[in-house]
């Protein structure tokens, strides 16, 4: 049996989550709410149970109508589509034998008026394995085993790190944990100038409120601050769960790259989550196959790339060739951009 809980009953959602031995932080309500806040859409918690298993699933609804090729040619509140928050999701399943899950969750989004659903899968679901809709992977992601005594992790970096962690130390660069977002604001000026610097989407552009949405989430957020006489050359929010920790947004300074900060904080941020207890840390990936971000999170972790997906599937396909049709009657509307669903522009 599937039930839907709404943002708005936030302590029971959290306390879903929290029943799952492993859940991990992209699961949690103040997650979900920071990015209803920028406008994603309605939050959404599917939560599945059975004698044997248990599963949950977070979401985003959107109306079709409110998005901008389609005002004023669709009845508002009537047909949505599904998208994973940035990050990972998917159901997350514990236990054995769930086989009605996929039917039940399938046959209550068509009900429900749900025209489509992308997923970025977690790294490490079992949902993957039942899942009926097409699945994609174009990235892999790094990760970094916690493990092994913090010598071992060094040793397994690439020699360029381990150089790279001298100069810093020489340097005299310093590290500050900041489990509270007391430094927010050199946080955001060091985030926002290298969005510039990287001529990076608006979307981005995180909003502060979006920050302090983020911030909420009591004992899953920590900030790493490099230091250099006092200022924050280059710093990182990470996210963490019950096993795993995530590289999340960050930044640095480039007129401080010589020191090479960016190097010294992936290696505190190692520290700092094997401290915690945690077993994993996630780097993620580049924004291309093979890029120089992918290589310079790889050199940590050369041996440990696992591969990322993403799921894409139509709920009703008679709908979804009704809103395609309404798109290729628009001058200039490339149905092949790579996006899905092809009929939105974001």
């Amino acid at each position: 049996m599937i039930t839907i809980v709404p943002i708005e009953e936030s302590a029971k959602w959290d306390s879903i989550v929290k029943s799952f031995d492993r859940y991990d932080v992209y699961y949690l309500s103040c997650y979900a709410k920071a990015y209803e806040r920028i406008g994603d859409g309605k939050p959404l918690l599917f939560y599945y149970e059975s004698d044997t298993a248990k599963a949950m699933n977070v979401v985003m609804k959107r109306d079709i109508a409110e998005s901008k090729p389609f005002l004023g040619k669709l009845e508002k509140n009537r047909w949505f589509d599904l998208s994973t928050p940035y990050g990972y999701g998917g159901f997350w399943i514990e236990g054995e034998g769930c086989e009605s899950l996929e039917k039940e969750y399938v046959e209550l989004c068509k009900e429900k008026g749900y025209i489509s659903e992308f997923i970025r899968f977690h790294l490490y679901t079992k949902y993957t394995d039942v899942f009926e809709g097409k699945i994609e992977s174009c990235t892999g992601n790094v990760v970094c085993p916690l493990d092994p005594d913090m010598e071992d992790i060094i040793k397994g970096f690439e020699h360029k790190v381990r150089k790279n962690m001298k100069r810093a130390h020489t340097a005299g660069l310093q590290v500050e944990i900041d489990e509270e977002g007391r430094r927010l604001k050199d946080f955001l000026d060091v985030y926002y100038g290298t969005m510039d610097r990287k001529d990076a989407k608006s979307y981005y552009y995180f909003p502060e409120e979006f920050f302090h949405t983020i911030n909420e989430l009591k004992e899953n957020t920590v900030y790493i601050h490099v230091l250099y006489e006092d200022k924050v050359i280059s710093t990182e929010l990470i996210l963490y769960g019950k096993e795993n920790g995530y590289s999340f947004l960050g930044g640095s300074d480039s007129r401080y790259f010589h020191l090479r900060p960016n190097d010294f904080l992936k290696v505190e941020a190692i520290k700092w989550l094997k401290e915690k207890g945690l077993k994993r840390f996630v780097l993620g990936g580049g924004y291309g196959k093979d890029d120089g971000i992918f290589r310079f999170k790889k050199s940590f972790a050369p041996d440990n790339i696992r591969r990322f997906y993403i799921g894409k599937r139509i709920f009703n396909r008679e709908k979804y060739d009704e809103l395609m049709a309404i798109r290729n009657g628009e001058r200039g509307f490339q149905c092949n951009n790579g996006f899905f669903p092809q009929y939105r522009e974001f």
